[in-house]
């Protein structure tokens, strides 16, 4: 790849020794038609990526919202070997971008197998464009990919120089990631990966055990085989809600051996919460959830990394929640619920919300769901089942929720209703399988909407499509917008010290 003009002599990548890391999250359908624009023609050939972008401490991710395939017009010069892009399309993306309060990724092909390393040329061209022209355009840091056959290699732009790229996430009916190499950045940078990177596979050699002793985790790799457990152990899944669904979901996660977990619950130990919180007894009457549950996952699987937060999921920052892979969501409070149906769309994170509902008495029914919220699908507002009302009454503050208690205004109260260890075992159940689908693609293809009836013994599945014009996921919505959109939350980000 080249500009249309670079500057005479010797050339040395200008690399930024502060990078942050790069990442890339992009839908699989998307990812199929960018692939197909790439490397099914036979020459070189480019795409420009119109992202928004989630920023942490240390890494920046760029979440795919536009696929601009660039056509005949869009070309200088371009052949097998080499291609060149015509400066008004680079400014046209550029500020596309910008009136999206958005960013941009370069791609172009090496369209041949084996190892994928960005030329000299391409090197000189990203120089030019992605550290003086488009972070100049966008406001923002860009990043440039080299996509081949048999793998990626990348590098984050600033205008300070380049930094590392890190991988790619392709998000379909499974999570599939996809490393990217960083030719030209020095291997002090290139060496900054997440923590699931940095431990090596566990090892059960020389316990002084026989040979044939199986490891914990041998009978599960006989379904989804050694690689399927790596991907488990490199996994981050958060959990909102360590109750009676949460509890099972927690637990079954220990065992299968994820590699990180995030707990997040605000509540104690009741004494009614003994018959169906897993693990829990009356010595834990009294303590945070979490901290209990976390207790009993250490036994259960030493090496897996626990945190626990005790909060409302609405009063903590929202990076708690889109560090994970996946997301899954067990309460029964419709604030709570919005809240995660909308990271899921705005931040590219898989949620896996799922509920029990007991009805007694003469019209006896029992049940739950389970829903699957990928991004690209539908959300919980297009499945009707979340109310406006009972959302704003979540969102509440005490003093707010007291006043419209005492004026009659709350719809929401508080009412204990039934619940069943072995229900919530049946449900908790199905939601673990379906993040075993987005971990490691055991299931094949599956629909988004589970409905188990238990007086009828059946299980029936739906898909889960999105309106047009819903608010979240449609049109209009916040798909991909990552932090140029205000996460509807209570936490607010406080002032810095001396502000």
């Amino acid at each position: 790849m080249s500009a249309d003009s670079l500057s005479p002599g010797p050339f040395v990548l200008p690399v930024d020794e502060h990078s942050k890391r790069g990442d890339m999250k992009i839908l699989a359908p998307d990812w199929d038609v960018l692939l197909k624009h790439l490397l099914d023609h036979g020459d070189e050939h480019a795409a420009l990526l119109v992202c928004g972008q989630q920023e942490t401490a240390d890494s920046v991710t760029f979440l795919v919202r536009e696929l601009v395939l660039l056509t005949a017009a869009d070309y200088l010069d371009r052949g097998s070997l080499h291609l060149s892009i015509a400066p008004t399309t680079v400014a046209r993306a550029a500020k596309r971008a910008r009136l999206v309060d958005a960013s941009v990724i370069m791609v172009h092909s090496h369209p041949f197998p084996g190892h994928v390393v960005a030329s000299k040329i391409d090197l000189r061209t990203e120089a030019d464009l992605c550290r003086r022209v488009l972070p100049a355009r966008t406001g923002r840091a860009v990043a440039a990919l080299v996509v081949g056959p048999d793998g990626v290699d990348g590098r984050l732009w600033t205008s300070a120089g380049a930094g590392p790229f890190d991988q790619i996430q392709v998000l379909g009916e499974t999570i599939t990631k996809i490393p990217v190499s960083s030719h030209g950045i020095p291997t002090h940078l290139r060496g900054r990966r997440r923590w699931s990177d940095a431990a090596g596979p566990t090892s059960y050699e020389g316990t002084g055990q026989a040979e044939e002793v199986e490891s914990p985790t041998a009978r599960q790799e006989l379904l989804w085989g050694l690689d399927g457990q790596a991907a488990l152990r490199r996994s981050h899944v958060v959990v909102v809600g360590a109750g009676g669904t949460g509890s099972h979901v927690i637990t079954q996660l220990a065992h299968l051996r994820i590699g990180r977990l995030t707990l997040i619950d605000d509540d104690n130990v009741e004494v009614s919460n003994l018959s169906r919180i897993i693990g829990l007894g009356p010595s834990d009457v009294g303590r945070s959830k979490v901290a209990a549950l976390a207790e009993q996952l250490g036994r259960i699987n030493p090496e897996c990394i626990i945190e626990t937060i005790q909060a409302s999921v609405l009063d903590i920052e929202p990076s708690l929640l889109t560090a994970g892979d996946v997301i899954v969501c067990a309460t029964d409070g419709h604030g709570s619920r919005s809240l995660l149906t909308e990271i899921a769309v705005q931040y590219f994170v898989p949620v896996v919300d799922l509920g029990v509902e007991v009805v007694p008495g003469d019209s006896f029914r029992a049940g739950g769901g389970v829903r699957v919220l990928r991004p690209g699908s539908g959300c919980l507002w297009c499945a009707q089942t979340l109310s406006p009302a009972l959302v704003r009454e979540e969102y509440l503050s005490d003093a707010e929720c007291s006043i419209e208690t005492q004026r009659g205004y709350l719809r929401g109260h508080t009412v204990a209703a039934p619940s069943v260890v072995a229900l919530n075992g049946v449900v908790g159940s199905l939601a673990v399988m379906e993040v075993c689908q987005l971990l490691v693609g055991m299931l094949g293809t599956g629909r988004d909407r589970l409905l188990y009836r238990s007086e009828q013994r059946a299980l029936s599945t739906a898909a889960l499509r999105s309106r047009p014009d819903c608010h979240v996921c449609g049109h209009a919505g916040v798909r991909g917008q990552g932090d140029s959109a205000r996460v509807k939350t209570r936490w607010r980000k406080l002032p810095a010290q001396g502000a």
